[in-house]
């Protein structure tokens, strides 16, 4: 008798998490990545910058084809939509502003 409702026990454990597993293989998770918010900031000369401009990779290193004055040694030029934001690194300060040709 015991065998049998040991027998009878896993069973009904085994089917609870066998439907449990299929309930979650078919549960489409919602998308949670929102789109940067800096596209819709309107930024000003003494503002402080978003932290991804004073990443090493927003840099803009080729300044001189693109018109823009030589950055001091501290800050850096930063592309937004159709403006180049020039940075100063240390405190994320913008220093000025230009758009695009």
């Amino acid at each position: 008798m015991k065998a049998t409702s040991l027998i009878a026990s896993l069973l009904v454990a085994a089917s609870l998490s066998a439907a449990s597993l299929t309930v979650q293989a078919e549960d489409n998770p919602q998308k949670t990545v929102e789109p940067s918010n800096i596209n819709n900031r309107d930024l000003k000369v003494g503002d402080r910058a978003p932290g991804i401009l004073v990443r090493k990779e927003s840099a803009i290193g080729d300044w001189e084809k693109r018109g823009l004055k030589q950055p001091a040694e501290d800050s850096q030029w930063a592309r937004v939509n159709d403006r180049y934001v020039l940075v100063k690194i240390t405190n994320g300060t913008i220093l000025d502003i230009t758009p695009t040709k």
